[in-house]
């Protein structure tokens, strides 16, 4: 071994250099390492631009979802506002029907005629349910022609 000295790799190279076969494979190696390296480069950088893209359209869909949002919670307050103003109403309605009563009380003892006193509204009442007509939709009275006129 006087003229060959061992290289990291465990193999013996000559004291002129390393082979050309050796320099060519060497230079191969790099290239494809190169190549490698740059396709990778390029697959991070395609995967952060998917992710940018899916951010801002996360953030775009956030903000519809918050628009609707905020949306439906106005009109629940609104509803909501309404359903108080109509129990109020309902319990006024209530306590003038029982002051009417009263009196229709009163006025059947001093006058000695039946009233037919209603005490709770009935269920099938119409008005209770005014979504609900009390006859088919196909009965209901609708003008003629001459109602579409202008």
């Amino acid at each position: 071994m006087s003229s060959s000295s061992l290289s990291p790799a465990g193999r013996t190279s000559g004291s002129d250099g390393d082979s050309a076969a050796d320099t060519h494979r060497r230079e191969k190696r790099r290239l494809s390492n190169r190549e490698s390296a740059r396709r990778s480069r390029l697959r991070k950088q395609q995967h952060l631009d998917e992710l940018v893209q899916e951010v801002a359209r996360l953030q775009a869909e956030n903000a519809r979802v918050a628009a609707r949002a905020a949306d439906i919670a106005s009109q629940y307050a609104r509803v909501e506002q309404e359903n108080t103003v109509l129990r109020a109403r309902a319990a006024e309605l209530g306590d003038r029907l029982r002051s009417v009563n009263e009196v229709l009380r009163v006025v059947e003892e001093f006058s000695g005629v039946a009233m037919d006193i209603q005490e709770e509204i009935p269920a099938d009442d119409p008005l209770l349910r005014p979504w609900q007509l009390p006859y088919p939709a196909a009965a209901m009275p609708i003008g003629g022609a001459h109602m579409l006129r202008y």
